[in-house]
């Protein structure tokens, strides 16, 4: 699964930091000194995960940020996460082939069949087509949106059993603080969260986020 490849591929320097997972290689790079850090971290997003689909990571982090939820990135914890990538992306693979190849044939064989008997409506049946297609995004999106949440759920709780309640919710501690001080409020942040999605593969793959060959953890890990 590649996801956030052109971020990947723009991560040229040297890892401050590099886990071995399972034959899966991450690697770990300051946001700060990158044109990334305006435009992620003005929307509260302070860890992007990035993949070239190959097992090979990098986790483009704010450093301030990493320091306050270190445990969040230990290497067990990673492992855990990496489980729900795969996850993810096996998912998405799956879905894809469930909607994509039925619509196609039944596509196909309408278009034959128009085309012989009544090719005088061709206009119509590509018409009716591409509503069909807009219809069909827009449900296997929700369905998949809908995976991907009970999935995200399933892993921040794994998650928090595996570095045990306190700590968890002294790291969401943190990341309150941690918002609070960057943006200079009072106001509390939503419960934090260990996606990585980055707070984007996980809503739903997008092109920007998860190709596939067809399309950031959803909020900050």
């Amino acid at each position: 699964m590649r996801l956030n490849p052109k971020v990947y591929k723009a991560l040229v320097g040297e890892p401050f930091a590099v886990q071995e997972i399972d034959g899966k290689r991450v690697e770990f790079h300051y946001m700060d000194d990158t044109p990334y850090l305006t435009q992620y971290a003005a929307r509260g997003r302070f860890a992007i995960w990035t993949s070239d689909g190959k097992d090979n990571y990098k986790v483009l982090i704010e450093s301030k940020y990493y320091e306050a939820l270190k445990p969040f990135y230990e290497q067990g914890v990673n492992a855990i996460w990496l489980d729900f990538l795969s996850k993810v992306g096996a998912m998405s693979r799956k879905t894809n082939m469930l909607f994509l190849i039925p619509t196609f044939l039944v596509y196909a064989i309408a278009f034959a069949i128009i085309q012989i008997f009544w090719p005088e409506q061709i206009m119509i049946l590509l018409v009716v087509m591409l509503a069909s297609v807009f219809l069909m995004n827009m449900m296997q999106s929700r369905y998949i949106n809908k995976k991907v949440k009970e999935e995200n759920s399933n892993t921040q709780q794994a998650i928090k059993n595996y570095v045990g309640e306190d700590v968890f919710e002294g790291l969401v501690k943190n990341q309150e603080a941690f918002y609070a001080e960057y943006f200079k409020t009072d106001e509390p942040v939503e419960e934090a969260s260990t996606d990585t999605t980055e707070q984007e593969a996980i809503e739903a793959p997008e092109s920007d986020d998860i190709d596939e060959g067809s399309e950031e953890k959803q909020d900050d890990k």
